[in-house]
């Protein structure tokens, strides 16, 4: 649990200050508002709250938005959670249950990327481990995954973790010739593992064996694109319970935290935008 703990540790010490996305007609925003509530009380973060209204009073049955947490209320709440990060008004910013069709196009366009580089944290039997990419319009290209493995390597850095990056593909690399797309991507996935390893990064190709690649120590498990890399987050996070810190976008200069509006709980992605932040 060390790499989990650091990431608590660090949020404590940084108490940043941690803006949320809330659309309070999502069935999900009492458990939002919980999360952010306990993530005040137990000291991880200074919140902001940014929503499209005000709650009801089954949504915010202790009255905490206004006084314990402050509260931003606005007609677009995804422009002015992306304005609140891009100024500095607040120190990271956290999706929460806003729509990922809004928020997306809203800090590309006000970073100026096309490409956000979002990478999940999950804590996989007590390790920390990243996905990536999960963004499904995201790792379209050999150059897209070599730079969303560059955004991953600083992230890592910043969290203390070794890196080791496990390229997956469709098959077992004995597997060559049963399929002729799994050919290809198993063509790919070698071609990439060079490209990596000729910048000086620790890379192997594991096929479809996700599971070897996590027994063996690699950090970063890279899938083919971003629409397998949703895939395998929402099997193992979603379905599987996988405990998830949520996706750093990291392209970004500044930390913010995309997360599933499927999730039961914001808490640890919040801890993680605090301690990036």
């Amino acid at each position: 649990m060390i790499g989990s703990l650091l990431i608590h540790e660090m949020a404590l010490k940084r108490r940043a200050r941690v803006a949320i996305g809330c659309d309070f007609s999502s069935k999900t925003s009492p458990l939002l508002l919980n999360s952010l509530l306990f993530a005040t009380r137990e000291r991880y973060i200074e919140p902001l709250l940014v929503a499209d209204r005000l709650p009801g009073n089954e949504e915010d049955s202790e009255g905490v938005v206004g006084n314990e947490i402050p509260a931003i209320i606005s007609p677009s709440p995804w422009e002015d959670l992306v304005q609140l990060l891009k100024g500095g008004v607040v120190d990271s910013a956290v999706r929460g249950n806003l729509s990922s069709r809004k928020v997306v196009p809203e800090l590309r366009s006000a970073f100026g990327c096309t490409n956000l580089c979002r990478a999940s944290l999950l804590e996989v039997e007590g390790r920390l481990v990243m996905l990536a990419p999960v963004g499904i319009d995201e790792g379209d290209s050999q150059g897209d995954l070599l730079n969303v493995v560059d955004g991953c390597s600083r992230l890592a850095s910043r969290l203390g973790m070794p890196f080791r990056v496990a390229v997956i593909s469709g098959g077992r690399l004995e597997d060559r010739g049963r399929s002729s797309r799994v050919d290809r991507m198993l063509d790919s996935s070698d071609a990439l593992v060079g490209a990596l390893k000729s910048k000086g990064i620790d890379a192997a190709n594991f096929g479809v064996e996700i599971e070897r690649a996590v027994d063996e120590g690699f950090t970063l498990i890279l899938a083919p694109d971003g629409v397998f890399g949703n895939l395998i987050f929402r099997s193992l996070a979603l379905v599987g319970k996988v405990q998830s810190y949520g996706a750093c976008a990291t392209a970004l200069p500044k930390t913010f935290i995309d997360t599933s509006r499927s999730k039961t709980s914001y808490l640890l992605p919040l801890i993680l935008a605090s301690a990036l932040g």
